[in-house]
């Protein structure tokens, strides 16, 4: 791919912009009683009552809520948010400089399946910029707008409120049903394996242009 033949690139928040470890809320969950994780979650889907609060059909309490459900008695909302957003790892700043870049003469946008009380984690810890706001030309999120990836409707909803064209248009995601859902529609679209693969592969794309 030549850089210049694409005018916009979409990223993924997870593990491609910022670190996150499941595992780590898994167990945080496990210790408050939690013991159906594996029905609910996983790496790149999650079902139920989660499902719902990812696509915004749940407020932050709903949710806080809904899992009390499932867990030993006198558990806090305190500590069930505590361990929902200890997922929730660190931006790199190689990763920023790189999306800095390719602003200057590309749009980049944020694409996530994500939630309200994880935003508040993300948006303002940004390095360099401060925030994701500030960081992109515009953030896409599934709670927000009411559908989460892999699904389509919200690939096509972006392309429509960007005012972008599919075939100029370069998405980055950690999920293969994410990336394979993006190419249907014509998206050209790199499988990040790990958080930091797209950076030297974008780096050597921007000094040949």
């Amino acid at each position: 791919m030549i850089l210049h033949e694409k005018k916009n690139i979409i990223f993924d928040l997870g593990n491609v912009v910022v670190d996150i470890d499941l595992n780590i809320t898994m167990e945080r969950f496990r210790k408050l009683g939690f013991k159906k994780e594996g029905d609910f979650l996983n790496k790149y889907q999650q079902i139920g009552i989660f499902n719902d609060f990812e696509e915004g059909r749940v407020s932050a309490g709903e949710f806080v809520e809904g899992l009390k459900a499932y867990m030993k008695a006198g558990v806090t909302d305190e500590e069930i948010i505590e361990a929902w957003n200890v997922i929730i790892g660190d931006y790199k700043e190689d990763r920023i400089e790189t999306i800095l870049k390719l602003k200057e003469t590309h749009g980049v946008y944020l694409l996530s399946n994500t939630n309200e009380l994880h935003v508040e984690v993300c948006e303002n810890k940004v390095p360099l910029v401060g925030s994701l706001n500030k960081l992109f030309n515009k953030t896409y999120y599934s709670h927000e707008m009411g559908m989460s990836k892999p699904n389509r409707n919200i690939f096509e909803a972006l392309l429509k409120d960007a005012g972008i064209k599919a075939e100029e248009t370069l998405f980055l995601d950690d999920s293969k049903a994410n990336v394979e859902a993006a190419r249907k529609l014509g998206i050209e679209s790199w499988l990040v394996e790990y958080p930091d693969q797209w950076v030297p592969r974008m780096k050597a794309l921007i000094k040949e242009r």
